[in-house]
């Protein structure tokens, strides 16, 4: 009976077969390239959302009284709620609780409709005076697109008609999520009241108001009902335009003398003055936000979009322009085509390495298993549904190294068999299969060690990294099969004659083994001089990691940025607009910028996922800048960041580049207690100190200044003397003194505009003309204010925040921009240290501080499981403890590495250095492998002593090593010449750190291994001997 064919001969065998197979792969493969559904960076959850209430009337402490306590005790009876995020801010009449939900919890749609049903009911609880309770569960959503449209001639409501036809046309794509419009302005017919007039006819605003408000009511006329037919009344709406508003008849007197409504009032169709507008390159303009349907291809979206702006553009007048501020589409586009482009250069550079290294035939076999892996990898991602993403991508250009190295050790073995006589059929299959043991090992130990970065690492992180592992593993996988059942074949085929061991001329490798056997003989000569450098340099590589900045979550590589713009609380939208104009033209007279949009009085609608819209409001302002390019970015934000930071009495402009850190502020002191005053005083402390430090920028708390306001106390007895209530002063000055009342509204056709009951002097009255306003009291005549109230100026706080339900004033700053802010925090921590903190008030860091210490642990206990699997595969793989701790301590190896190349390159070290660090320890176990294994086999076969077997290993095995190593660390210079935030950190580690790490692999291992197992031949045959007897 013929023995069984084991995997390898079989492939051999039918290679038909397998070659078939594998072109079918790589087919689809370069099919599915373009099909594949691209994204800048993984879906994040953002486990965010806004409540809002508003009770118009409440000053500042009623609110957290009335609304916001209850409010917070109801919102922190759901379990998902993660209470130690959630905060409520609470201003004049309105509350903001942004609610945070806890990592664990993936469906969120579901908790929101939950939480709004509750919230619903909840309401009933609250005060009268509580107008509206919103839930705002899409405060995480990001738009794909900001649109602007912009018209100097044209009015707002043309612009929003031509926004709504846009609408129109965009709902078709089918990708396309939802479509919100801000920045509109709605006109309304105001109502001047003359009230000079209006006492001449013995009239009062009241009884016209009430006049209005009947006249404009709308309700069913009835029906008219036979045993035949059924036909319904209509009552003609008096209103349907501005001139039937202006001759309503307000008195008439028996002689039929009539007083109409323009006798008493000048009325006329407007714009209200507006809180808040938006401005695209100083032109008004009204934008619309686009968000993408989940699991949808962004790009392909992002040329439906421009296919239909386009035909859209041909048919608005010349005046109306569109632009578009963030264009996520053409990110995306462009990072994806970049990373590919680097993933060309970083083929392209690892096979020129193995060609420069290697004889031509051999070259190719190993170089040709490259494209075959990649594009198969391809086709299996498009297949299981795993986005091309900058993730996926860093992990293809990663493994590349590896990809070469399972071929180049086979082959090279084949190589040997082939000098020493071995048939090539042979030859082949025993390379192949000899191999195979040790290559999965090694493939299982660098596969298996990102997996646990999965379990641990909670929240957006998570998010991020979760298709990293499973990619390498589908790479490394299917570079195995390859290997095994691909590479047996091809080397038959194409290498027919060993290589000649003394060429004519120069080979590279030659020269490399000469030397690098000189250096062995030294190290073999003085074993403990060698084992002493490798155990300093592991200590002086732990020092220097000390020394290392440090940023966990690096800034974005954008072209534009933000600048916000604050004011002091109470200062009015003109204010605080004159700043960001004066801001808006300094960056437009700059070449390198390409459009400056403002949003005044409100905030951008989430264009980048870690960048949350602040609170709006009349004193806040922000600019979203668009540049030519990254670099142009950083050069603006260096430039202007320290000159107009201050430069404004009053006004803080603050510089925000776009990063991944979910932190508002790079550095937070949280201060809480229940007692506010204890916490004023503490909090004001620490800005001083914070203001003194040269470092810090913008100090501030989130408690705003104190806003004055005008206080009314009725006099009760001279007040129900004249018959004065609450109601009918409150009403009175709100119409005098405010929006005006809504009484009735005009429709023309789907446009609705309400009429507004308004007194000329709303917006420039001064504290005195308060106390000398005319209150009609009973009898039809008026009297001041002053006789029947006092009217005194009174300071409160302008805003209250809580944490947690309870107060906390948290004092924030902005950095420098060439300063670390890790360093700088620990610097804090000891100046903070030396403030006495009174009872009961308790310190927490928020900030980078707070985003490290819930990522970072984490992240540790990641390498700490993945160092703790490899050393269980090792142990599976050699069956003896000794070696498996031998190969595992070699694995400190990677840290001088690891440090030096961070230093030079000057980059912060940040979470993608830890899957850099992970991918090396990988590389590291994997050579260890081959070389033991290689010692192990030569003292069981050939009976060889320990020192002449890993001698021999050591010379052997300094090839393949070497060209795994090259192979790894060219892979990843494009990454590093690639300059990208995020992950030219990772390629500096690979490619430093493999360099380095292989020079004290090759020469501090064979020593260790050396003087660990001298004399541990005779000891193993006592022990066989003792087994068989």
């Amino acid at each position: 009976m013929e023995k069984k064919r084991n995997i390898v001969e079989w492939a051999m065998h039918y290679r038909q077969i397998v070659i078939l197979v594998t072109c079918c792969l790589v087919a689809f493969g370069i099919y599915s390239l373009p099909q594949m559904q691209k994204n800048e960076f993984p879906d994040f959850t953002i486990r965010q959302g806004m409540v809002i209430a508003v009770a118009p009337g409440n000053t500042v402490n009623e609110m957290v009284e009335q609304v916001t306590k209850p409010l917070e005790d109801y919102i922190f009876s759901y379990k998902e709620v993660k209470k130690e995020k959630t905060f409520s801010t609470t201003r004049d009449g309105i509350v903001f609780v942004q609610v945070e939900l806890n990592d664990e919890l993936n469906n969120k749609d579901e908790f929101w409709s939950k939480f709004k049903h509750g919230v619903a009911t909840f309401k009933s609880q609250l005060p009268p005076n509580v107008l509206a309770i919103q839930v705002m569960d899409d405060f995480g959503d990001t738009s794909a697109l900001l649109i602007t449209m912009e018209s100097k001639d044209k009015t707002y409501r043309e612009l929003s008609d031509y926004m709504d036809k846009l609408k129109n046309r965009l709902r078709r794509i089918s990708s396309v999520g939802r479509l919100t419009v801000s920045g509109e302005r709605a006109e309304q017919i105001s109502i001047y009241l003359d009230p000079e007039r209006l006492s001449h006819y013995g009239l009062n605003e009241q009884l016209i108001a009430g006049q209005l408000f009947a006249k404009g009511f709308v309700t069913t006329g009835g029906r008219i009902q036979t045993p035949q037919y059924v036909l319904p009344v209509h009552v003609e709406k008096t209103f349907n335009t501005l001139y039937d508003v202006q001759q309503q008849i307000v008195y008439s007197d028996p002689s039929g003398n009539v007083v109409r409504l323009q006798d008493v009032a000048r009325v006329v169709k407007e714009y209200p003055h507006a809180d808040s507008y938006i401005k695209n390159n100083g032109t008004k303009c009204i934008l619309l936000s686009v968000e993408m349907k989940k699991g949808k291809n962004i790009v392909q979206m992002g040329n439906d979009i421009d296919r239909v702006l386009e035909e859209f553009k041909t048919e608005l007048p010349s005046e109306v322009n569109m632009f578009r501020i963030t264009d996520q589409a053409q990110v995306v586009g462009d990072s994806v085509n970049a990373f590919l482009r680097e993933l060309v250069i970083a083929i392209v550079a690892v096979v020129i390495v193995v060609m420069l290294l290697l004889p031509l035939r051999v070259a190719l076999v190993a170089a040709s298993t490259i494209p075959v892996t990649i594009f198969i990898s391809l086709g299996l991602f498009y297949a299981f549904g795993i986005e091309l993403n900058t993730v996926t991508l860093a992990a293809l250009i990663v493994t590349l190294g590896m990809i070469v190295d399972n071929s180049i050790v086979i082959i090279d073995s084949y190589l040997e068999k082939i000098g020493e006589g071995m048939s090539r059929w042979h030859a082949s299959i025993f390379s192949a299969t000899h191999f195979f043991k040790s290559i999965f090992s090694a493939t299982l130990a660098i596969s298996i060690t990102f997996f646990p970065f999965l379990i641990v690492i909670p929240g957006m992180i998570h998010d991020f990294l979760l298709s990293f592992p499973w990619s390498i593993t589908l790479i490394l996988g299917i570079s195995l099969l390859v290997a095994m059942l691909l590479v047996p074949f091809m080397q038959f085929w194409f290498i027919r004659k060993p290589i000649p061991s003394h060429k004519k001329g120069f080979s590279f490798m030659e020269f490399l083994q000469t030397y690098y056997n000189k250096l062995l003989d030294k190290c073999f000569a003085h074993p403990y001089v060698t084992l002493l450098g490798g155990i300093a340099s592991v200590l002086v590589g732990i020092f220097l990691m000390g020394k290392l900045p440090q940023k966990l979550m690096p800034v974005a590589d954008r072209n534009q940025f933000a600048v916000e713009i604050y004011l002091p609380t109470g200062s009015a939208v003109e204010k605080t607009a004159w700043a960001a104009d004066t801001m808006e033209h300094v960056f437009r007279k700059d070449p390198r910028v390409t459009s400056v949009t403002s949003f005044i009085g409100c905030s951008s609608p989430r264009f980048h996922t870690a960048y949350a819209p602040q609170l709006g409001g009349t004193n806040y302002a922000q600019l979203i800048v668009n540049t030519k390019g990254n670099k142009e970015t950083v050069e603006l934000l260096d430039e202007y960041a320290p000159r107009y930071t201050d430069a404004f009495p009053d006004v803080r402009v603050r510089f925000k580049q776009i990063s991944f850190s979910q932190a508002v502020y790079p550095i937070e002191l949280r201060l809480s207690g229940e007692n506010l005053d204890s916490l004023k005083t503490v909090a004001g402390k620490y800005l001083s100190m914070l203001r003194q430090m040269p470092e810090i920028r913008l100090a501030q708390t989130n408690f705003s200044e104190p806003q004055t306001s005008a206080k009314v106390v009725l006099k009760e007895d001279e007040a129900s003397r004249l018959g004065i209530q609450n109601v009918q002063l409150e009403s009175t000055l709100a119409m005098r003194y405010g929006d005006g009342i809504k009484v009735a509204s005009v429709w023309e056709g789907d446009y609705d505009i309400p009429v507004t009951l308004k007194s000329e002097r709303a917006d420039c009255a001064g504290f005195s003309d308060l106390e000398n306003e005319l209150i009609p009291v009973l009898g039809g005549t008026q009297v001041p204010l002053r006789q029947v109230a006092e009217v005194v100026p009174s300071v409160k706080d302008g805003q209250l925040v809580r944490r947690n339900g309870i107060y906390t004033i948290t004092v924030m700053a902005d950095v420098r921009r060439d300063v670390n802010v890790t360093a700088l925090t620990s610097v804090i921590k000891e100046k903070v240290a030396a403030i006495p903190l009174p009872d009961k008030v308790t310190l927490a860091y928020g900030g980078d501080d707070e985003q490290d210490n819930e990522n970072l642990p984490p992240i540790m206990a990641a390498l700490a499981i993945a160092a703790f699997i490899i050393f269980f595969i090792l142990l599976a793989h050699f069956k003896r403890i000794s070696i498996a701790l031998l190969i595992f301590a070699s694995m400190t190896l990677c840290v001088f590495g690891t440090a030096v190349g961070v230093l030079i390159q000057g980059v912060d070290f940040g979470m993608t250095c830890t899957l850099g660090i992970i991918s090396l320890m990988g590389i590291i176990v994997r050579n260890g492998i081959i070389m033991i294994d290689y010692a192990e086999e030569l003292r069981e076969t050939e009976k060889l002593c320990v020192r002449d077997a890993i001698y021999h290993s050591a010379r052997r095995r300094m090839r393949p090593i070497f060209l795994t190593s090259a192979a790894a660390s060219m892979g990843v210079i494009p990454m590093i010449l690639g300059k990208s935030g995020l992950w030219m950190p990772m390629g500096t580690v690979i490619c430093y750190g493999t360099l380095i790490t292989m020079l004290f692999l090759l020469t501090v291992l064979p020593v260790a291994y050396l003087v660990i197992f001298r004399g541990s031949s005779r000891r193993r045959a006592q022990l066989e001997a003792l087994e068989k007897a």
